[in-house]
């Protein structure tokens, strides 16, 4: 027997009822299928939002930082001297146990750690780059098994 055959076999009662579930259970699938996996989304994205927007807002704010910081006249070195003597005479290359340093010509300084706490590397060279006007033109740096220990191969230049 065909399905049209046995659809029409059905007393108008029964072909009622079934229209009626087939309704509920289209009804269902729409819910289960597509309205509440859009619900879960909104009310995730609802609960994202205040965070992403906060974000935003921090990434504008260093973005305006940056602009303004790059418009400042580049800084003249507080101390010109020549960069072999300010070394061997000064305990700035003693600030960093450990550490070997040295100046293959008056513009560049090379420093050389196996075993250098991270905090102190970073406030060295905010100091190198405050009181001699280097900066970092190269840098391998690698993390120890040691929280906040790294192995460190770094090339200053003076600007």
């Amino acid at each position: 027997m065909s399905l049209s055959g046995l659809w029409r076999s059905r007393s108008v009662r029964e072909r009622g009822i079934v229209r009626a579930g087939l309704v509920v259970l289209a009804v269902m699938l729409v819910v289960a299928l597509v309205w509440l996996p859009l619900e879960r989304t909104r009310a995730r994205l609802a609960t994202e939002m205040p965070v992403l927007r906060a974000s935003v807002s921090a990434l504008e704010r260093d973005a305006e930082e940056v602009t303004r910081v790059r418009a400042l006249p580049p800084t003249v070195a507080a101390n010109p001297a020549p960069l072999a003597p300010l070394i061997a005479a000064s305990a700035w290359a003693r600030e960093l146990p450990g550490v070997q340093i040295t100046v293959p010509d008056e513009k560049h300084v090379r420093l050389a750690g196996a075993d250098i706490p991270f905090t102190a590397l970073l406030d060295w060279l905010a100091n190198a780059q405050a009181a001699h006007g280097l900066s970092v033109e190269s840098a391998r740096i690698e993390a120890l098994p040691a929280l906040g220990r790294v192995r460190a191969e770094l090339v200053l230049a003076r600007s």
